[in-house]
């Protein structure tokens, strides 16, 4: 017995072509290069709003750096 499901009418069509695959073009250097939460932050896979900022739009506000740390996803 076969399920069938319409992914275009549950998801909409792909959109593929319009994301960009390389990640954002990245306007400043990584926050994790000069923070002393580093080795913290990769042992225990977390990550602060200044990585998250960086690696959606490629920049972060240097007040960001170290706070709202949260697990990886």
């Amino acid at each position: 017995m076969a399920i069938w499901f319409d992914s275009e009418f549950q998801f909409d069509r792909s959109n593929v072509s319009a994301q960009t695959i390389d990640g954002p073009n990245n306007k400043r250097e990584c926050p994790c290069d000069t923070c002393p939460l580093m080795e913290k932050c990769a042992s225990g896979v977390t990550e602060c709003s200044a990585f998250r900022n960086w690696a959606l739009n490629g920049t972060f506000a240097n007040r960001e750096v170290g706070r709202f740390i949260r697990k990886a996803k």
